[in-house]
């Protein structure tokens, strides 16, 4: 799905949004839930590239409808794995995972965790801290990397001033047509992703892509800001 001629969201992925950066290489933003990796390779040759042209994966945080597929496409591509030091831990299985949130937390992901495939623990070449600028090429240009704490300690957005666009992974929820914080239970500090909230809402920006629900073509910038202000 073409968001605009260079951001891409990959289509039918199970759990959380991928989005393609056509830049002089190709960069993809999140792998999605184990499995996917077929779907994404298969939309990139559908745009007459390669695997070859993969040339990094940022991962906006740990959780593993995010890095699902991370593994499979590491053996698949020699992409560079860029995140957050706070979360590069987490994925390369260096770090224990955070405690559950709540009492109910605990026992869901005892309940769920033998049921789950496991995502499999993928070493980060590049460790990006807030302000990193990655240089995506061609008419891209840049994306610079916005620490946005809170949904995990280590979460990060991807902000394109050429496009007017901000990729905010989980940070912004926009499920059910409508945009708020991340989901309470799954968010390690909700207080730091209101604060992040605030911080995005002073970016420029005309589209949103969010980790869950459908891009905002539009006109988002000023439905961030006006969602930020209902928070105070």
């Amino acid at each position: 799905m073409q968001i605009t001629p260079n951001v891409h969201r990959i289509p039918g992925m199970r759990g959380a949004n991928a989005y393609l950066l056509l830049g002089t290489t190709l960069t993809l933003v999140d792998t999605g839930m184990p499995g996917s990796e077929d779907k994404i390779l298969a939309y990139i040759e559908d745009l007459g590239r390669s695997a070859d042209d993969l040339f990094r994966i940022v991962i906006t945080h740990h959780h593993l409808d995010h890095v699902g597929s991370l593994a499979a496409l590491k053996a698949r591509t020699s992409a560079q794995v860029l995140a957050h030091p706070d979360d590069a831990g987490l994925i390369s299985g260096e770090q224990p995972p955070p405690p559950a949130s709540s009492p109910f937390m605990r026992f869901l992901f005892w309940l769920v965790t033998p049921l789950m495939p496991a995502p499999g623990p993928v070493p980060v070449d590049l460790a990006v801290q807030d302000g990193h600028r990655l240089e995506l090429g061609g008419p891209l240009g840049d994306a610079m990397v916005v620490h946005v704490p809170g949904h995990s300690s280590g979460s990060i957005a991807l902000h394109l001033p050429s496009e007017r666009l901000l990729i905010c992974g989980d940070t912004i929820d926009h499920r059910r047509g409508r945009l708020g914080p991340p989901p309470k239970p799954f968010t390690e500090d909700m207080d730091l992703a209101l604060a992040s909230i605030r911080l995005m809402a002073d970016l420029e920006f005309d589209i949103l892509c969010p980790g869950h629900g459908a891009p905002i073509i539009d006109g988002a910038g000023e439905q961030v800001r006006a969602m930020a202000q209902a928070l105070d």
